[in-house]
């Protein structure tokens, strides 16, 4: 049971220290890294399939797969004496681990280790298995940027990195020796969100014909569970979406900055005055009426995700 001051601080669900207490310690763990040039490493470790888990367990049994990983995780840091590695619970199925001065070797060996003891775990209703991207602290030693702006270059890496190992199909592992090729093959994915994919169904076959992965989400709530799955590097939604509007869901982006970082459009049939000032206190930047145009969409979503593999 947390105290009071925990709850600011650790996740209620597995007791492990939360993403606000992440974001403070990674910039002070890498600037000690880089003065004493001992490499320090963060893996994202994500639970795989945790909406099919959702769907087969119900929400009860997801957060209890949830707590499974945090206990293996907590199980991999005590052995061998590794109480100086740090465990934290991001968001929805992600979780970091934090190892201070390791070589590049080790870092690897205790994903392999993380991995292996996950898949070969006995004590969820079934095995469970996870992916996880790995970052190495000295691949940013001799970068330009403040010590905050190079530890969330760390955490996007690794988030990068695991999104590749999802597209791999999964209970995978990806560092920076398999980043390259791996991203030759893999593709953007733009999540479409809105209760009648027919209305986009050209908008659709235009993102395909472009090699874009299109995914879709009927409704908010079920956008929110893809997006802590698998975050997409578009997402193109519906103002009246159920079960979580546009506007609602764009405010839950904004509370995570990784989330946040994510380009949003916001599409709608209606745009009026009111709409569209909604959308500017949302910092929403990209609002079309429908029907959409296929080109403008189209072009639009290229341009961004050309700028962010580059």
């Amino acid at each position: 049971m947390l105290s009071g001051a925990e709850r600011l601080t650790h996740d209620p669900l597995t007791g492990l220290p939360n993403e606000h207490l992440f974001r403070l310690q990674l910039p002070r763990e890498f600037s000690r890294a880089r003065e004493r040039e001992r490499n320090g490493a963060f893996l994202a470790v994500r639970l795989d399939d945790i909406v099919a888990l959702n769907d087969k367990y119900g929400r009860a049994g997801g957060d209890e797969a949830l707590r499974a990983v945090a206990y293996i995780l907590q199980n991999v840091r005590a052995g061998a004496g590794r109480e100086p590695h740090v465990i934290f619970k991001l968001g929805g199925p992600l979780f970091g681990y934090y190892l201070p001065e390791c070589s590049a070797p080790e870092a690897r060996g205790t994903a392999e280790e993380i991995h292996e003891k996950v898949q070969q775990s006995e004590i969820y209703l079934q095995r469970l298995t996870v992916s996880i991207g790995l970052t190495n602290f000295y691949e940013l030693f001799m970068e330009d940027g403040s010590t905050e702006q190079l530890a969330l270059r760390i955490e996007q890496t690794a988030l990068y990195r695991l999104d590749i190992a999802g597209k791999q199909g999964a209970n995978t592992i990806c560092d920076s020796s398999k980043t390259t090729a791996a991203a030759v093959s893999s593709r953007p994915t733009v999540l479409l969100v809105d209760p009648d994919p027919d209305s986009l169904e050209l908008l659709i076959r235009s993102l395909e014909a472009a090699e874009l992965v299109v995914q879709v989400s009927q409704d908010g709530e079920s956008a929110m569970t893809a997006i802590q799955a698998h975050p997409p590097e578009v997402i193109v939604c519906e103002a009246m979406s159920p079960r979580l509007n546009g506007f609602t869901i764009r405010e839950r982006l904004q509370t995570n900055a990784l989330w946040n970082a994510i380009p949003f459009i916001l599409v709608s049939h209606r745009k009026n005055d009111e709409l569209i000032r909604k959308a500017v206190e949302r910092n929403i930047r990209h609002f079309f009426r429908k029907p959409v145009s296929l080109t403008e969409v189209t072009g639009l979503i290229l341009n961004i995700t050309r700028r962010a593999a580059g």
